[in-house]
């Protein structure tokens, strides 16, 4: 690693950025190629994808003994898809989505949110609480496996995840070429976020800045801008509905699988702050969201802008405490 910790997290931010993109492209190549269904490519794929830098970042930082910083990416992360992704297109431009196309996802990311507070709040249960996630995890895709088999499955999801995968695919790429270049995106995000990690618990050392606070600001803020980036793609082609797909299937994956897989590995949850505030917030943010889209069925500029402000509101807090 570079001796000063600011190199060494740029350096580390630019490969997770960029493997996140590689990642993402490549597997839904290769996905399309390989004939599998429109919902496996835009859910499953898109959405792991696009939360392959925090996965890599939260088992780094669990295996080197950081779960703070772990959790604090966790919940950050999914707290700026909610609360900056999501409200920027809106910004940008507001939209509208069928409720049918989005209540499955929406419920699953506010019942994911109270079980990660839950566990938080009863850290005996950590480790167990970790693979009752992943267990949860598996079970969702299996159940988006089998919509996605499903001939008569929904036309709005079906169009959505249809979108998502048009707008990814690369047309006339070799096979063997996306692999590679699938296999160098997942090597990047390796090598990024041991580099991202060391760097942020060396600064924390030297400056006296918990870890938990790290993760919530420079890591969370950083490794979400593949959602961000995706999210402005879909805006400037008018496909604002991939926005909303993106965010919740990001979402899902950052508490049941990275969350899960934090908590597998450390046997400890959220403590301190992260318990007391930072997960709460993240079961007000997720209901909050979930219940503007499914009534209104879509976010405009002045309810993007609450979110935002309640983001801001939250980080304000956060860090003078």
């Amino acid at each position: 690693m570079p001796d000063q910790p600011i190199v060494a997290a740029i350096t580390g931010l630019l490969l997770l950025l960029g493997g996140g993109q590689l990642v993402v492209r490549e597997a839904v190549t290769l996905a399309t190629r390989l004939g599998l269904s429109p919902l496996f490519i835009g859910v499953v794929i898109v959405g792991f994808g696009t939360s392959a830098p925090e996965l890599a970042t939260g088992t780094q930082a669990a295996f080197t003994g950081a779960p703070a910083l772990a959790f604090g990416n966790v919940i950050g992360a999914s707290l700026a898809n909610l609360l900056i992704v999501l409200p920027l297109a809106a910004l940008l431009l507001p939209f509208r989505v069928p409720r049918a196309a989005i209540r499955h996802e929406a419920a699953a990311v506010v019942a994911a949110a109270g079980l990660l507070a839950g566990i938080a709040v009863l850290p005996l249960l950590a480790r167990a609480g970790g693979f009752v996630l992943l267990l949860l995890l598996a079970g969702w895709l299996l159940i988006s496996l089998r919509q996605a088999s499903n001939a008569a499955g929904t036309a709005a999801s079906a169009r959505l995840q249809e979108r998502e995968g048009q707008a990814l695919v690369i047309s006339g790429q070799p096979l063997w070429r996306a692999f590679l270049l699938l296999v160098a995106g997942i090597a990047a995000l390796l090598v990024g976020a041991a580099l991202l990690v060391a760097a942020a618990t060396d600064f924390a050392v030297r400056m006296g800045v918990g870890e938990d606070v790290l993760g919530l600001t420079l890591l969370s803020v950083g490794t979400c801008l593949p959602e961000l980036a995706t999210a402005i793609v879909a805006v400037r082609q008018r496909q604002t509905d991939i926005v909303v797909g993106n965010a919740l299937g990001s979402c899902l994956f950052n508490l049941l699988a990275v969350g899960g897989t934090v908590l597998a590995i450390s046997g400890t949850g959220p403590a301190g702050l992260a318990r007391q505030l930072d997960a709460p917030m993240l079961v007000l943010a997720a209901a909050t969201v979930a219940a503007i889209l499914l009534v209104h069925q879509g976010l405009n500029r002045f309810g993007a802008l609450c979110l935002m402000a309640l983001y801001a509101a939250w980080l304000t807090t956060r860090l003078l405490m």
